[in-house]
């Protein structure tokens, strides 16, 4: 019974991040999303990201 409490207890302490994760994630996704039709309405690839050695964006 006190495993299945503790159990209950992470899962009722963890449900909102969670959902702010899921959350985060679909707003990321949605917003690729809407960059793709704008890219593909104006004809243009993506820009691909070059990383240099020590991390920082080229641009």
């Amino acid at each position: 019974m006190e495993v299945a409490s503790a159990v209950l207890f992470l899962i009722v302490i963890l449900a909102p991040s969670l959902k702010k994760l899921i959350d985060s994630v679909a707003y990321r996704n949605k917003a690729c999303g809407r960059a793709e039709v704008i890219r593909a309405q104006r004809g243009t690839e993506p820009r691909s990201r070059r990383v240099s050695e020590g991390g920082r964006d080229d641009g």
